[in-house]
């Protein structure tokens, strides 16, 4: 088992790392994994210019290809990507915010499937659910299945073995059924509205025969139920066209909001 870990956190020994370094034990309970610890604070990665280059003409133009480019090929040649980022005043860090800022075109074009990603965000406090679930949406935007969700209290886990010792535990059971259920599922309720969301804004591009257009069009995805061949059941599938009836009439680009 090969796993990338992308580290958002601008300390390398800290909580995030920590409890990395528990589901890496977790993992090599069962079979001999490897861990690349991927810490951003290391990248020169710029902020992103909101150029469009990776929409209109592809991701090789941007202008941080460099890095972008290495990043990508790391999370593709993986079986398993963790996204691990503290909590900071109830989001993401800048570093983390940034990264995924410049692969926003992977909503656009995404090309993670049957990999498995792991979400991991730790907080002194609060704000540890929404953190995740922002995590959780880029993620499956991606592509990615999502293997499990692991969020800790950073004090805790430092000062009450109890606590550090429940955390293996419920990590350890994770891991467990990461292995079990190794074999795609069907596809989840938010997975087919992410996808729906995203088919007809590749849809509304029709005349434009952009990039996205083009990308969506040579795999068949613009007339299918999901990007892949699992099976969707009956409710799902009656949901799925539902919010594709609802969104193609929704994306009209006038909406406004003034309180």
């Amino acid at each position: 088992m090969k796993i990338t870990a992308i580290i958002g956190s601008p300390r390398k020994s800290g909580d995030c790392f920590k409890t990395i370094e528990m589901i890496e034990k977790s993992f090599n309970r069962i079979s001999e994994t490897q861990v690349e610890y991927v810490f951003l604070k290391d990248f020169d990665l710029g902020f992103c210019k909101s150029c469009l280059l990776c929409y209109t003409k592809g991701e090789q133009f941007c202008p941080h290809i460099q890095v972008t480019g290495l990043l990508l090929e790391k999370m593709m040649e993986c079986d398993i990507v963790i996204f691990a980022c503290p909590v900071y005043e109830q989001h993401v860090t800048a570093l983390m915010k940034n990264f995924y800022d410049n692969f926003s075109f992977l909503f656009h074009r995404p090309r993670f499937f049957g990999k498995k990603a792991i979400l991991l965000s730790s907080t002194g406090g609060s704000g540890l659910k929404g953190t995740l679930n922002y995590m959780k949406m880029t993620a499956i935007g991606w592509g990615f299945d999502i293997a499990g969700i692991v969020g800790v209290c950073g004090s805790s886990l430092s000062s009450n073995e109890k606590y550090k010792t429940d955390v293996q535990i419920r990590i350890d059971k994770l891991v467990d059924k990461i292995y079990k259920n190794r074999k795609a599922g069907q596809p989840s309720l938010y997975q087919l509205a992410m996808f729906r969301a995203m088919q007809c804004k590749a849809l509304k591009s029709a005349q434009k025969k952009n990039i996205e257009y083009n990308y969506w069009l040579e795999r068949g995805w613009l007339e299918k139920n999901y990007y892949t061949s699992q099976k969707i059941g009956i409710a799902k599938k009656i949901y799925s066209d539902f919010l594709k009836h609802i969104m193609r009439k929704m994306m009209n680009g006038k909406n406004i909001i003034i309180n």
